[in-house]
């Protein structure tokens, strides 16, 4: 359905934002599988450092702060460390927009940035720990009125990708 919906052209975030969007459709056209595992990992570790700490509210709420002084200083050095934990992954998989395998079991990688005022996709492709770099300008793969054209990133993509897997070789 988000092929069908209009982007507004002068927004390079827009533009970037309905791309993400639309990356996983393309990459599954072209044999890939989307994993999950960073994002589940990154849940997990968000979902324990909140019952860390709603642990030690209740805990604050039925005893004295004397009497789990000890409690509480585990608990804020575990949330911390989960902290830090998940900080460290995000920083390891900033701006990275998918993460999949193909049929081979072959991993790929793709991070995508903009910059401002510049209105070209930058993508980073990891393919079989072959890391390569690109930039598609939008008015490729987006028509005159803003629509995006995914038979034409499809194309652009797959050439990176390939790209990337020649490199490999």
């Amino acid at each position: 359905m988000s092929q069908l919906k209009k982007t507004n052209l002068n927004s390079v975030k827009d533009l970037q934002k309905t791309t993400d969007e639309n990356l996983n459709s393309v990459l599954q056209q072209l044999g890939y599988e989307e994993s999950f595992a960073i994002t589940d990992l990154k849940l997990g570790l968000g979902l324990s450092t909140v019952v860390v700490a709603g642990l030690l509210f209740l805990a604050d709420k039925k005893y004295e702060f004397k009497q789990i002084y000890s409690i509480t200083v585990a608990a804020c050095v575990i949330y911390g460390f989960l902290n830090v934990i998940l900080f460290l992954i995000n920083l390891k998989y900033k701006n990275v927009k998918y993460i999949g395998v193909d049929s081979k079991g072959n991993k790929i990688t793709i991070a995508s940035d903009i910059k401002k005022y510049e209105p070209n996709y930058n993508v980073t492709i990891t393919f079989k720990d072959t890391v390569v770099t690109g930039s598609i300008p939008f008015n490729k793969f987006f028509d005159v009125i803003g629509y995006f054209n995914r038979d034409e990133f499809t194309t652009l993509l797959s050439d990176e990708i390939s790209r990337a897997g020649k490199k490999n070789e």
